[in-house]
């Protein structure tokens, strides 16, 4: 008996959805659209000291490794060191490290560019 040509075409068009659903789930985590906190939630001392967090925002100054970074809506900045490739300044970041205080991130772990989502 041969097979419906509908069916496969079904099966490949419900592939090819899900791998676009997960692509741009993936490049929504990789831009700071899931899970970042506010870097005003920072200043403003609602996240505690030592918590792990993701914050985005535009990198506005850097001396050597010293980093600084403010909110996307102005609302506040940061500042953290790293030691690794360093994006230009005016990009937007996504920087995930821990709380060291109302003003800086501590262990940071990664700074990456925006993709796509700014």
């Amino acid at each position: 008996m041969p097979r419906k040509k509908g069916k496969s075409k079904g099966k490949a068009i419900v592939t090819v959805l899900v791998i676009i659903i997960v692509a741009v789930g993936i490049v929504a985590w990789h831009d700071g659209m899931i899970g970042t906190t506010s870097i005003k939630s920072i200043n403003d001392g609602d996240i505690d000291n030592g918590t792990e967090v993701t914050v985005k925002g535009k990198l506005t100054g850097r001396i050597g490794n010293l980093h600084s970074i403010e909110a996307l809506d102005g609302n506040g900045g940061l500042i953290f060191v790293w030691d690794g490739n360093s994006p230009a300044i005016d990009s937007i970041i996504v920087v995930r490290g821990k709380v060291g205080s109302v003003v800086s991130l501590d262990s940071v772990s990664s700074v990456v560019t925006v993709w796509v989502f700014k």
